[in-house]
């Protein structure tokens, strides 16, 4: 059966972005295991679009390290554990670049988001926070791009570590001195444990 076609060029930005919103939040969500394939056509059908603005939001996706595209089309990406310990990392990293340019002198910068909001948003709420500190347009933007490729990851991480919870709640309640410590901390603890949550990756989310 095939999938309806849009209407008009009128429609093609709206459905673009719909379509390109539908499927990062896939993907964010790691409701597609890595290395799993991407067919346009199915997604086509799952999103009630055509074919077109599907492979130009994987196209978009891909451009941002979230889609990879192979000689049998575009596909999850694999995540290995080299990968991972690198992407948690130069995340690190940048934070530690964003904190010693940051132009307060105490943390009060940190967002305050609301305590339903799942973890995973929570540490991208933080960490873009941290990142905009600097005041630094292409840092700020490296960090939402990395925010994007470790959503899924940080998903899987409540299934290997304890008290992310309480973790959390340190990091948005410290001064600059010792959010610095607890985010050494904080990347220690999951690049130690990459193994652990790369297996977790390769479980479907329900």
């Amino acid at each position: 059966m095939r999938a309806p076609r849009e209407r008009g060029p009128v429609n093609a930005a709206p459905v673009f972005e719909r379509v390109y919103g539908g499927l990062k939040q896939m993907l964010r969500e790691g409701r597609a295991v890595p290395g799993a394939r991407l067919d346009p056509a199915a997604l086509a059908s799952t999103l009630i679009a055509s074919v077109t603005p599907v492979r130009d939001a994987l196209h978009r996706l891909a451009g941002e390290r979230l889609v990879a595209v192979a000689s049998d089309g575009f596909h999850v990406p694999v995540f290995s554990e080299p990968d991972l310990r690198d992407l948690y990392a130069w995340n690190h990293q940048l934070l530690l670049l964003a904190l010693r340019n940051a132009r307060r002198s105490r943390a009060g910068f940190l967002p305050h988001p609301p305590p339903e909001a799942h973890s995973a948003e929570l540490v991208e709420a933080l960490f873009s926070a941290i990142a905009r500190a600097a005041d630094n347009r292409e840092l700020a933007m490296t960090v939402a791009g990395l925010n994007d490729r470790l959503h899924a990851a940080r998903r899987a991480e409540l299934a290997v570590l304890e008290q992310v919870g309480q973790e959390l709640a340190d990091l948005l309640e410290a001064d600059l001195r010792t959010l610095r410590s607890l985010l050494g901390r904080y990347h220690r603890r999951r690049i130690a444990a990459v193994p652990d949550i790369v297996r977790a990756l390769y479980r479907p989310a329900n």
